[in-house]
């Protein structure tokens, strides 16, 4: 492997159990890089930037569903695949067009709790 060689996703264990983050429940854990939000998506757990972009919202606080988490303050709307908004209210659709958050891929480690692939580290 070259010095510039992406070596791959950086894996942050969290020490949350997968079957704790339902639907109604999204769970804060800090990362390395900063606060994120592990939100479950159906069978799926992903974790997002922990504040709405649009005026800080805990989307934490946040409910998912449909494949969405929607910011409690505002009911911003972002895709949990893409991290696109996918709605806000019609005075801000502008500004929604433009704004999106980061979603990264989890994985359970062999004792159920969750793993957050934080991207891709420099070799």
């Amino acid at each position: 492997m070259t010095e510039h060689e992406p070596r791959g996703p950086e894996v942050f264990a969290t020490d949350v159990d997968g079957a704790a983050v339902t639907e109604r429940s999204p769970q804060l854990v800090e990362t390395p890089q900063g606060k994120l939000a592990l939100v479950r998506d159906g069978e799926r757990v992903v974790a997002i930037d922990a504040w709405c972009p649009h005026l800080d919202g805990p989307l934490w606080e946040g409910s998912s569903a449909g494949g969405e988490i929607a910011c409690p303050w505002h009911r911003w709307r972002y895709s949990l695949d893409t991290g696109r908004c996918t709605w806000a209210p019609k005075g801000d659709a502008e500004e929604a067009a433009e704004t999106s958050i980061e979603v990264y891929p989890t994985a359970l480690d062999p004792q159920g709790r969750i793993q957050v692939m934080l991207g891709d580290q420099p070799g």
